[in-house]
């Protein structure tokens, strides 16, 4: 049986969706850079750049130290849905799938 494009983005995205929710419960929900690297597969740079340009959240502490909400971390690699999902729409609109 093969799959429309739909159906394997949801296979894709579901799959995704429970390994994030099963890898993100056994971390806390703030995570020091070099955590949040570790979590996220991003470099500390990329991290600092994507919280600079609200991408995702992060608190300054004193210090210039930062905590890196790992649930915005989440949302930012879930995100990429819509714009696959408009991909998709453009794709069908010009009947290539």
């Amino acid at each position: 049986m093969e799959l429309t494009p739909e159906e394997l983005w949801e296979v894709v995205f579901r799959a995704v969706r429970e390994a994030l929710e099963s890898r993100s419960s056994a971390w806390p929900r703030w995570l020091p850079i070099k955590e949040a690297a570790r979590y996220s597969g991003l470099s500390p740079a990329t991290l600092r750049r994507l919280a600079r340009e609200g991408e995702i959240y992060a608190k300054n502490l004193n210090g210039g130290k930062l905590l890196f909400d790992r649930e915005s971390i989440d949302e930012f690699m879930l995100q990429d849905r819509a714009e696959l999902e408009a991909q998709l729409d453009r794709f069908r609109r010009l009947g290539l799938c």
